[in-house]
């Protein structure tokens, strides 16, 4: 017997046109029937947990002749062969006709690469007729953060996608060809209870988005997720997917697979949201579409590299001032090359600049999580040093805390400046989780270092000092009149224990310091209280 369910081939070309290949090698396989999805996670997927996820969520195990092709960190787009496992005597002429009759699943997966652009994905999730499956982390849900910053100009990209016949289309499958699926991995969720819960937080989360976002029809916003797909799944991450994508349809032939997949590269290669008959019948727009996107692409290079090479490895301290420069000359070198005509005079133009302008805070909202990186390095490596500064006392211990107080308002005070001030860096991640991770991390090394020095018997604990109390018999009150017992006497004319200058019946800690206040304090045999002797 053979297994049907396999890996069929992997591409490392740029995407979208990466899944044409692997459609044709689909087909090639004898895949009649085949769905293409977009894979993306929300920004708090490390690149690690994304490839472990990749594997489990389409059960690649690695022992395929292809597996590595879908694994490598350059792969991105791969295609798996679905169906059941069928016996050699199957393949002969006698069963030929039941053939047509038993269609061949293909799935094509688009897997963006970590630096893709957002105009990259747009035109993948464009080219896969919007069947995504993304995966979520739960720490982006907990902070409502990092959730749609390429998934929300991808769900753009297709509600502003003209309805029309379908490329290669017969009238009577169009509606199985418009069939968009969204599956939502949960990572690390395990029971209904918590998948109920991140369903509840990214749609709220879905809910503000789809409000800033540019749709078709103002009037009628689109406001869930559930009115931009056919089918919304929450799954978890322990189990895989490709089984439902399997169930859930939205097949097509493969030459309308492959057909999509170039009306999407062309596409974005003209506009975001303008069909190829509005741009042949406005030449400005046409024009703006083919000079602004090569000028676009410079200048997103240009600005990152700008940045890299004033940051490089090594921790900028001024590195917000330094993206906001960055990012300023690249427009500005932008706008001088496009032109005024364009830029006022052409909507493609506009959207074009508006976009880049996003796009280049986008990409180097990476590099500032990297200066955060560098900037807790050296903090800890501060704190390290200036503990070996301190001298072995039994205040060690609070000398230790207080060092590491004024190392983490140092770090906060620095991850300030290394964040820019323009508004579009409000996606980039805060610094609080970073602080605080700080904090703990430096309070495990204080307490470490204790326990070391303990056991070497170079620290001792400064021992906790006793509460000593004097009784007197000629004092009845030592502590003075307690107006609960005796109110009558609020108002008497005597001074009790003791009358400072303020009023207040109390010693002061100068007092209490400064020479034995007790020595004023003498028995008076006429009276019922203590007196203060003048």
């Amino acid at each position: 017997a053979t297994q049907a369910s396999h890996i069929v081939s992997g591409c490392s070309s740029r995407l979208p046109m990466s899944l044409s290949s692997v459609i044709n090698d689909l087909e090639a396989e004898g895949a009649s029937r085949i769905t293409t999805v977009a894979f993306l996670t929300s920004r708090g997927i490390t690149q690690s947990k994304r490839s472990a996820l990749l594997k489990d969520l389409f059960s690649i195990s690695g022992d395929g002749d292809h597996d590595d092709e879908a694994t490598s960190d350059s792969s991105t787009a791969f295609g798996k062969k679905m169906g059941e496992d069928h016996s050699e005597d199957e393949d002969d002429g006698e069963v030929d006709g039941d053939d047509d009759e038993d269609e061949k699943i293909g799935i094509a997966v688009a897997n963006p690469l970590s630096d893709a652009s957002v105009n990259e994905v747009a035109a993948t999730v464009q080219a896969c007729r919007g069947n995504i499956v993304y995966v979520v982390s739960g720490e982006d849900l907990s902070r409502d953060e990092g959730l749609f910053d390429k998934l929300a100009p991808a769900i753009e990209r297709i509600l502003n996608e003209v309805d029309g016949d379908e490329v290669g289309g017969d009238g009577g499958e169009d509606i199985e060809h418009q069939i968009k699926n969204l599956i939502v991995v949960v990572e690390g969720a395990t029971t209904a209870e918590e998948l109920m819960a991140a369903k509840a937080k990214l749609e709220n989360a879905a809910a503000i988005v789809l409000g800033t976002i540019v749709q078709p029809d103002p009037n009628n916003r689109i406001t869930t997720l559930q009115q931009v797909f056919d089918s919304v799944e929450f799954v978890g991450s322990s189990g895989p997917v490709d089984e439902l994508l399997e169930d859930i349809g939205g097949f097509c032939d493969p030459s309308e697979a492959a057909a999509n997949v170039a009306k999407a590269v062309f596409q974005d290669a003209s506009s975001q949201t303008k069909t190829i008959e509005d741009l042949n019948q406005s030449p400005l727009d046409l024009a703006a579409a083919r000079k602004l996107l090569p000028l676009s692409r410079e200048a997103l290079a240009n600005c990152i590299s700008v940045v890299e090479s004033n940051s490089g490895s090594d921790l900028n301290p001024d590195f917000g001032a330094l993206c906001d420069a960055a990012v300023k000359n690249a427009m500005d070198q932008f706008d001088a090359e496009a032109g005024e005509k364009l830029l006022s005079g052409s909507p493609v133009a506009k959207r074009i600049r508006s976009d880049l302008y996003e796009e280049m805070y986008s990409e180097l909202g990476g590099l500032y999580e990297e200066q955060l990186e560098l900037l807790h390095t050296a903090s800890f490596a501060m704190f390290k040093s200036n503990l070996s500064k301190l001298r072995l006392s039994p205040n060690l211990a609070s000398d230790m805390e207080k060092t590491a107080a004024d190392v983490v308002k140092i770090f906060a005070d620095a991850s300030k400046k290394l964040r820019a001030k323009n508004a579009n860096s409000v996606s980039w991640p805060k610094s609080d989780v970073n602080i605080s991770n700080l904090r703990k991390e430096l309070k495990e090394y204080i307490t470490l270092r204790l326990q070391v020095a303990r056991a070497d018997g170079k620290y001792k604990p400064l021992p906790r000092k006793g509460v000593t109390i004097g009784m007197h018999w000629l004092l009845p009150k030592p502590f003075g009149n307690d107006y609960r017992q005796e109110p009558w006497q609020v108002h008497a004319k005597d001074d009790l224990v003791y009358v400072p200058k303020d009023k207040i019946t109390d010693v002061r800690k100068e007092d209490v310091l400064n020479g034995d206040w007790r020595d004023s304090i003498v028995p008076c045999p006429t009276a019922n209280e203590m007196m203060y002797l003048k």
